[in-house]
C-alpha cells in the first residue's frame, strides 16, 4: 500500500497521482479528431460470383456438362449472392462495408443492356418491385439474364439491408469487344466515385487492377484493387505478378511525385504471401516485397523514411496471419497496403491496428479448425469462400492538430525472420457436432442435410482407399498427409477402422475428408 510522501496531504496525493491522466485527457479532449466516425474498408474475393447468360470460361460455370447434365443454375447464384450478402452484412452492426473491394467477379461476355453499364441506381430502380429471389427464380427472363454478376450482387446486398453503394469496375476488352479475362475486380462506394480507370498491360497474361478515386467527405481517397495471377510458390508465375507490380508501383510513383501525402490504399488478391522474398528465398525478384515495395517496418512509412507501402498483416501477431488455406497450412494471399498520407493529420487516416481478418465460427469458417468454409455447387450451393475477408477502419482528420503524425501503439515492425509457417490446427470436435452411425446408416446421405458434415465412419478400407457406407464408395482424402501413406498397410486388408471426416464431393466422385491424422483411431468419443 503507497503512502502519502511527506508534507503531502491525502488530497493532495490523490491530485498528485492523477495529474498525467488528467492532463492526458485534457490532451486528447483538445483534439477534434479522438471521436471522429470511422468507416470500415472491406476485402474479399468471393470464389467467383458468376452470372446466368450461359457464357462463361470457367467449366464450373458453364449451364451444362459434356453430357449434357445441368451444372451452374440460377439457383447456385441466389444461394451464393444471399451468403456473400449474409458475410458482408457482419460489419457495420449489419449495415455493412463502407467500401468494399471484390475480387472475383465474372467478366460478363455477351453484349450488356446500355442501362447496367455504368449507373447502378438505374438497375435498382428498374427492378424496385422484384426481390432478388424473385429475380433469379419465379421472374428470370433473358434481360435479367444479361445482367452483369456485380448488378446482380448489388440488388441482392440491397434487398438484405446493404445500400447506398456506387460502383467501379476494372474492364479491359479486347478489338472484338470481348474481356480479356475471365474475372474482374468491383469496388463498392458508399462515398461518391470521382472517377476510375483499368491499368492494365495490353497483351498480357496480367489481370487488370482497378484504380478508382473517390470523395470522403472532401477529401480524395485512391484505391487500388488487385487480382494477380495464382501459384504464390511458382517462380514462373511469379514474373507475371511482378508485371502487375511494376505498373503498380509506376502509378504510385507518379502520383506520390505529386503529392507525397497522397491517400491511397492498395487491396485485393495478391496470390503472394505478405513474406513472399522470405516464404520462397529461391525467388530473386518478388512482385510485392521487391519490387511494389511492401514492408513492415510501419514507423519508417509513417515518417517518409522510406518508399515503400506498409502491410497491415504485420500489425497482427505471427500465429494469427491467414486469410487462405493451401495444403494445410495458413495463407495471407488476400492483403491491404498504405502509404505515409494515411498517418497523417490531413484528409484520411487510417485506425491504428484496425486490421483483422472476418472469422465467424460456423459460418464462414469452420468451428473445429477456423479454415474457410469455401463454395460448392451441390444442390442449390452452400459455403461462402476459400478466402476469409480482411478489413481495416480509416477516418478523417484536418490540419491543425498541434500533431504531424498520428500515435501509434505497438507499431509494426519486420518480423519475417522470426517467421514460420503457420499449420491449420485441428481440434477434436464435440461429439454432439459429430454424426454417429446410428444417425446415418440406412439413410441416403448424399443429401443436402449431410453434406459438409462431420461423420464418425467405422469401415474396411478397399486397395483403391476407398470405404464403403450404407452400399456406397466414398474416396478418402486428407489436405495436409498423404492418405495412402497412413493407409497403406490397412488397404485391402480386411481391418476395420474408425475416423472421423467430413462428407464431400469432387469432381463428381464422393469423399471423406479426413481434415487430421489426428482424426484416425482416436480416443473418442
Amino acid at each position: 500500500m503507497h503512502s502519502a510522501p511527506s508534507g503531502k496531504s491525502g488530497f493532495d496525493f490523490l491530485f498528485f497521482r492523477m495529474m498525467p491522466a488528467l492532463m492526458l485527457v485534457s490532451f486528447f479532449l483538445a483534439l477534434p479528431y479522438t471521436f471522429a466516425q470511422e468507416y470500415k474498408l472491406v476485402v474479399h474475393n468471393v470464389e467467383n460470383i458468376f452470372d446466368i447468360d450461359g457464357v462463361a470460361v470457367y467449366s464450373d460455370y458453364q449451364p451444362f456438362d459434356e453430357d449434357g447434365n445441368p451444372l451452374y443454375r440460377p439457383e447456385h447464384l441466389l444461394t451464393k449472392i444471399q451468403k456473400t450478402s449474409r458475410l458482408m452484412a457482419r460489419y457495420n452492426e449489419g449495415a455493412g462495408p463502407d467500401i468494399i473491394m471484390f475480387v472475383e467477379i465474372e467478366s460478363d461476355f455477351t453484349p450488356l443492356p446500355e442501362f447496367a453499364l455504368h449507373d447502378p441506381q438505374e438497375v435498382l430502380a428498374r427492378y424496385a418491385h422484384l426481390t432478388i429471389e424473385q429475380m433469379l427464380t419465379t421472374h428470370l427472363d433473358d434481360e435479367i439474364a444479361d445482367l452483369p454478376a456485380e448488378m446482380l450482387l448489388l440488388k441482392g446486398m440491397h434487398d438484405h439491408g446493404l445500400t447506398g453503394y456506387d460502383v467501379a469496375v476494372a474492364y479491359e476488352r479486347d478489338a472484338n469487344g470481348r474481356p480479356t479475362h475471365a474475372v474482374k475486380n468491383v469496388l463498392f462506394s458508399r462515398f461518391p466515385i470521382l472517377h476510375e480507370r483499368t491499368r492494365a498491360l495490353p497483351g498480357e497474361s496480367a489481370r487488370p487492377t482497378l484504380e478508382a478515386w473517390v470523395d470522403v467527405h472532401g477529401h480524395e481517397l485512391a484505391l487500388f484493387v488487385n487480382h494477380w495471377r495464382s501459384r504464390a510458390s511458382d517462380a514462373e508465375m511469379e514474373l507475371i505478378r511482378i508485371r502487375n507490380a511494376q505498373v503498380l508501383r509506376d502509378r504510385l510513383d507518379e502520383l506520390l511525385a505529386e503529392n507525397p501525402q497522397l491517400d491511397f490504399i492498395l487491396g485485393g488478391d495478391f496470390n503472394s504471401q505478405y513474406h513472399q522474398s522470405h516464404r520462397y528465398p529461391y525467388m530473386e525478384v518478388t512482385a510485392v516485397n521487391d519490387v511494389l515495395r511492401s514492408v513492415g517496418d510501419e514507423r519508417g512509412v509513417k515518417r517518409g523514411e522510406t518508399d515503400g507501402v506498409y502491410n497491415l498483416w504485420y500489425e497482427l501477431p505471427l500465429y494469427e496471419r491467414g486469410s487462405d488455406v493451401f495444403r494445410g497450412n495458413w495463407g495471407t494471399l488476400m492483403q491491404i497496403m498504405i502509404g505515409m498520407g494515411m498517418y497523417n493529420f490531413e484528409g484520411v487516416q487510417y485506425t491504428d491496428n484496425s486490421f483483422a481478418v472476418g472469422r465467424w465460427p460456423g459460418k464462414n469458417v469452420y468451428a473445429n479448425s477456423g479454415a474457410p468454409r469455401r463454395w460448392h455447387f451441390f444442390e442449390d450451393g452452400g459455403g461462402y469462400s476459400d478466402h476469409l475477408p480482411i478489413s481495416m477502419r480509416f477516418q478523417v482528420a484536418e490540419a491543425g492538430s498541434g500533431l504531424d503524425f498520428i500515435p501509434l501503439e505497438n507499431p509494426g515492425f519486420n518480423d519475417d525472420e522470426d517467421s514460420f509457417v503457420i499449420p491449420v490446427q485441428y481440434t477434436m470436435p464435440y461429439p454432439s457436432d459429430v454424426l454417429m452411425p446410428d444417425e446415418y446408416l440406412g439413410q441416403n446421405i448424399r443429401t443436402a442435410a449431410f453434406f459438409d458434415q462431420l461423420f464418425w465412419v467405422e469401415a474396411e478400407i478397399n486397395n483403391r482407399f476407398q470405404v464403403q457406407v450404407n452400399g456406397e464408395l466414398y474416396d478418402l482424402w486428407a489436405p495436409a498427409f498423404n492418405v495412402r501413406e497412413r493407409f497403406a498397410a490397412d488397404a485391402g486388408s480386411g481391418t476395420e477402422i474408425g475416423f472421423i471426416a467430413r462428407l464431400g464431393k469432387f469432381r463428381g466422385n464422393w469423399q471423406f475428408v479426413i481434415e487430421s491424422a489426428d482424426y484416425i483411431n482416436p480416443q473418442w468419443p
